[in-house]
């Protein structure tokens, strides 16, 4: 969902009370000048939340964003996002502009489940607008004591971010030639680590024409189709993908 019409989206909210709430703006931190992580508070008890499930945010009368929780906590009312800034679009402006106790709109989380719970070893590709989602799986393979590994596409700025998060992956620059660097880097993985991950969960997310040519390169390298997971959450020239 990126838009709709104002008379469309006024009387989704005041009909569908069961799946948008309002929440507010607790916490904010600015970890790097592109990411801000962002606590909120609301009332939905009997929500049931799955990792890798989205809200939609409603960044103004016509636009909506989907973001996805690093941390969700029904019982008491609160979540947090890591929210990648790129300063290039109105939900960025949006989020950039948040304070404490500021209001705003959110369809509750849905989507399917993309985390396979009964999995050893999971493996995790994507860009800065994966942060989030992969912070809530590598709190739970931790806590059910799995096992992780990942390669992250990030710029500069960003760079030091899983680390202060606690996601231990490598990170290499982004390049002209989609996912040039994390390729060359998941061909350099040690064979006996590659011959317990080929076979485990991979998630695959963030850029469109990354995803496709890093799904490319597993499947040249023995992995099969039915443990990776794509999920693109933008690409050049879309709006609101």
């Amino acid at each position: 969902m990126s838009s709709m019409p104002k008379i469309i989206g006024d009387f989704i909210e005041m009909t569908f009370t069961n799946k948008i709430c309002k929440v507010n703006v607790t916490t904010i931190e600015t970890p790097s000048p592109n990411i801000k992580i962002i606590n909120f508070k609301g009332n939905f008890p009997h929500i049931k939340f799955k990792l890798g499930q989205a809200v939609v945010i409603r960044i103004d009368d016509t636009n909506y964003r989907n973001y996805t929780p690093s941390k969700w906590d029904s019982e008491n009312g609160t979540f947090e996002i890591i929210f990648h800034i790129h300063h290039n679009g109105p939900g960025s402006a949006f989020i950039n502009n948040l304070k404490p106790s500021d209001q705003i709109t959110v369809g509750l989380p849905r989507g399917f489940n993309v985390f396979n719970n009964e999995a050893q070893y999971h493996f995790f590709f994507g860009d800065e607008t994966c942060i989030s989602v992969f912070k809530s799986m590598k709190d739970e393979i931790n806590r059910t004591e799995n096992n992780y590994l990942g390669i992250l596409e990030l710029d500069e700025l960003s760079a030091d971010i899983p680390k202060k998060l606690g996601l231990i992956v490598d990170i290499v620059p982004k390049s002209v030639n989609k996912a040039e660097w994390a390729i060359k880097s998941l061909h350099n993985l040690d064979v006996e680590i590659w011959e317990l991950w080929k076979k485990g969960c991979f998630y695959l997310m963030g850029n469109a024409k990354s995803i496709q040519a890093f799904r490319k390169a597993l499947r040249e390298k023995g992995v099969s189709n039915k443990n990776i997971h794509t999920q693109p959450y933008w690409a050049e020239g879309k709006v609101g993908l």
